[in-house]
């Protein structure tokens, strides 16, 4: 993909700062490229970039192996860090990200905005739990790229995903599984007489509690997947709730909690907490993207545009079930990257 307006100003500032204006016309000469002597280094570095960029396709692949190989240690290590996969936002803001790396997270508005009113700013009073609901096929799971995404590049947390499909956790397992996640001290989960009786986990949550107000950096964002898959036990999912419900009353300083798939009425504790419903984007929530991925491009499109290659997409999917979505997805992904190229779909 093409480098983006933030990658572009982040290496045309480290060339200026590194490199003379005859260094740089000796780098641009092995490129085949004529720069003008009027310039200062950081506009011949931006008119550089930006004509290899703009090409179709793109040939910014090309400066950057040509900066590595004449540049020093520090520019080195900028365009190491410009080749790994990055988020892109239209704004250039974190919580506006359509693409996660090489995936591609459209719409999803509603969530966007519990996370920016709810964690982004905490406080005491604010809630450290968002739940998200849905059901099957809507995206619940999907959520998880994006609250990785913002736990590393908003919150400054470790990301931790707890999946319990399939797993056959009993309450105190997950009990465990939780305290392994966010190293909490072990030795202070109760032995308890009666195993057994899946329903009595006062004394599991009990000892949760206790470790909360102990925890020290980094952040934790600890998501628990899969609430309403039939292979969970009801009273594993009470489990869960009641982890949550620790972590709202305590508002402890380092940790964030989202349930996934907790679909039943929400009392108690978490009345109060964030709440989002999933949804899969639909063709004109693709429309959006498409329009916004050809806009970072070198060949934009217009809204109708955008329109008809979504709805051309979408046309392949008589339904929308779990093996539809799996099978647009990368097609959707693929398809944007192309618009971003100034590629023909």
């Amino acid at each position: 993909m093409p480098l983006t307006g933030p990658q572009v100003a982040r290496l045309v500032t480290e060339i200026s700062e590194q490199w003379t204006f005859q260094k740089l016309s000796l780098s641009a000469a092995n490129l085949e490229f004529q720069l003008k002597p009027a310039l200062t280094v950081a506009e011949a570095a931006c008119e550089l970039i930006s004509h290899f960029n703009s090409r179709i396709p793109p040939r910014d692949g090309e400066v950057l192996d040509e900066v590595y190989a004449e540049g020093n240690a520090r520019l080195r290590s900028v365009v190491d860090a410009l080749r790994r996969p990055d988020y892109y936002a239209p704004t250039g803001q974190a919580l506006d990200a359509i693409m996660l790396g090489r995936t591609a997270f459209v719409d999803r508005d509603p969530l966007r905005s519990k996370v920016a009113s709810e964690f982004l700013n905490p406080s005491p009073y604010s809630t450290r739990v968002l739940v998200v609901r849905g059901d099957e096929p809507c995206g619940k799971s999907y959520s998880w790229e994006f609250l990785r995404h913002m736990a590393w590049s908003a919150l400054g947390a470790v990301p931790l995903r707890l999946p319990l499909k399939d797993t056959g956790y009993t309450p105190r397992e997950l009990v465990e599984a939780a305290f392994g996640l966010l190293t909490l001290d072990p030795l202070k989960l109760p032995p308890l007489k009666d195993r057994p009786q899946l329903a009595r986990i006062e004394p599991l949550i009990n000892a949760f509690k206790g470790q909360l107000p102990r925890m020290q950096g980094p952040p934790y964002l600890l998501v628990i997947d899969d609430l309403n898959d039939p292979s969970v036990i009801p009273a594993t999912v009470e489990t869960a709730i009641a982890l949550a419900e620790s972590v709202e009353e305590i508002r402890a300083q380092y940790l964030w909690v989202v349930l996934l798939g907790y679909n039943v009425p929400i009392t108690g504790e978490l009345r109060q907490v964030a709440q989002d419903d999933a949804s899969f984007p639909d063709p004109a929530c693709v429309a959006r993207h498409f329009e916004a991925m050809a806009a970072a491009g070198p060949k934009p499109i217009g809204a109708a545009k955008a329109r008809q290659y979504a709805d051309l997409l979408f046309s392949k999917y008589a339904e929308l079930d779990k093996a539809a979505m799996t099978e647009l997805t990368p097609r959707l992904e693929e398809l944007g990257e192309k618009l971003r190229l100034g590629q023909q779909p």
